[in-house]
């Protein structure tokens, strides 16, 4: 979900967090990788999302944040809701349009999307879509994607040929990823760099040591490192979407790779296609039990990651401004998330 119950009073009921496997509870846990230290589950339990701006990377172009927070259902609910919730449902987070799509996708799983020009954002994609050449393009393209999507809107300027240009798109990319995973991501090849949305996740994800070390099993799953241990390839559930991104109209590709460890869960949200305004971005879920009462319910940590090109500029105070805003928009989905179960 980058993309509540209303949280039920539990003022006075026993809650106390459920120990793992490996005899440390999920608090000490969360001590163990997290900005988190220490953990006060009544605050979480009046219904408070604890959030935290993650440490500045060498890498220049990333931002992270991590959160936690409570959510009422059991962990292997909340882990499924995570795969298949829909942000449209959510207003605050400006989604137009969200698609699960089958494995393997075909043009079909994109007949929803249409580009609108007469609203301010989707405009602005809309020309940009419209000035792409086959050498020039300040969408997030390779050269041959530039050249079939040239060649494509030539057929004429309407909203529907635009979407099916689209869609065409975005199939293909899809397509590749779910042959050959993140190798199947080939990169941007337009502007100063040639960025590789795999390797953006790789590089911002790859700075965070304990993080990898605590997620390994779910990394390793969906072939996002590899370090010589035997691991089954997870297989994700696959999604598009259209959402309003810093104003502007932006369009999608996204994957979430679940997978349970002992007695938690841990996923793997990634967007491994982007059109424009960021070139990918990643989110990490760990979900333990909780009881509440006579009640199971998630302790749930989330940590994200973005990779975008205005960040290459952003220095101090203005980094930590949009580490700020990213943490206010992420909450709103959290908040969303709690109040549609």
């Amino acid at each position: 979900m980058k993309r509540s119950v209303i949280f039920i009073a539990f003022s006075f009921c026993t809650l106390h967090a459920t120990a793992s496997v490996h005899g440390a509870d999920p608090v000490t846990s969360l001590a163990r990788f997290s900005e988190f230290p220490h953990i006060d589950l009544k605050r979480l339990q009046a219904g408070e999302i604890l959030s935290q701006r993650g440490t500045l990377m060498n890498f220049p172009n990333g931002v992270s944040a991590q959160f936690c927070y409570i959510v009422s259902t059991a962990p292997a609910e909340t882990a499924r809701r995570l795969q298949t919730w829909d942000p449209t449902r959510c207003k605050p987070l400006k989604v137009a349009l969200f698609h699960t799509m089958k494995s393997p996708c075909d043009l079909k799983d994109f007949a929803g999307l249409h580009l609108d020009p007469r609203q301010n954002t989707v405009k602005k994609l809309v020309d940009k879509t419209l000035a792409t050449t086959a050498t020039t393009s300040e969408l997030n393209l390779t050269h041959s994607e530039a050249n079939a999507l040239a060649t494509c809107i030539k057929k004429g300027p309407a909203p529907d040929t635009i979407s099916s240009c689209w869609a065409s798109l975005l199939c293909g990319r899809a397509t590749d990823f779910q042959k050959k995973g993140f190798a199947g991501t080939p990169p941007y090849e337009f502007g100063e760099q040639s960025p590789s949305p795999a390797s953006q996740i790789g590089s911002m994800v790859g700075e965070q040591g304990r993080i990898v070390r605590e997620f390994a099993p779910v990394l390793r799953g969906a072939g996002l490192i590899k370090d010589g241990t035997a691991s089954k390839a997870l297989v994700p559930t696959y999604n598009w979407s259209l959402f309003d991104a810093d104003h502007h109209a932006t369009l999608n590709l996204g994957a979430v790779y679940e997978l349970a460890v002992d007695d938690r869960y841990q996923l793997l949200d990634v967007d491994y296609y982007v059109s424009n305004t960021y070139y990918a971005a990643a989110t990490l879920y760990e979900i333990w039990p909780i009881r509440i009462g006579e009640k199971t319910a998630s302790l749930v940590w989330r940590g994200d990651f973005y990779a975008a090109p205005m960040l290459r500029f952003t220095k101090g105070i203005e980094r930590i401004a949009y580490g700020a805003v990213m943490i206010q928009e992420i909450k709103k989905g959290i908040r969303c998330f709690q109040d549609g179960i």
